[in-house]
């Protein structure tokens, strides 16, 4: 069998509880020495791992000003400010949640690779 039907050394993939996202699997395949990286390219992915987190944080704070202005000012907004208020709401409707999954997976992938890489813990 292979990881992605499930094994017996508890390497697979299962339920990640998070569709789309596989952190779990990704910390499981570091700490089996299945995911190995030279340390400059794991230094490289987490560079970039964690700038996609951080746009990610960026996104959901903007989401949540968005909302308290909106509930804040009612109809009293400028139209440039309710069309960014609008923006920041439908896109949120269309991620259905997938920011706040962003949030706790994308760390799980930051840590797998700096185990994968053999790098220190921060």
């Amino acid at each position: 069998m292979d990881i992605w039907s499930g094994d017996e050394s508890g390497l697979d993939g299962g339920d990640t509880g998070a569709e789309g996202f596989a952190g779990e699997l990704f910390l499981k395949l570091a700490d089996a020495g299945w995911l190995v990286v030279e340390p400059e390219v794991g230094l490289r992915v987490i560079t970039q791992l964690q700038q996609t987190l951080d746009a990610v944080r960026d996104r959901m704070r903007l989401a949540e000003v968005s909302r308290r202005l909106r509930d804040t000012a009612g109809d009293d907004l400028a139209p440039e400010v309710d069309q960014a208020v609008v923006d920041s709401v439908f896109a949120e409707q269309i991620t259905a949640g997938r920011w706040e999954q962003a949030l706790v997976e994308l760390p799980k992938y930051i840590e797998a690779f700096r185990r994968a890489a053999g790098l220190p813990e921060p």
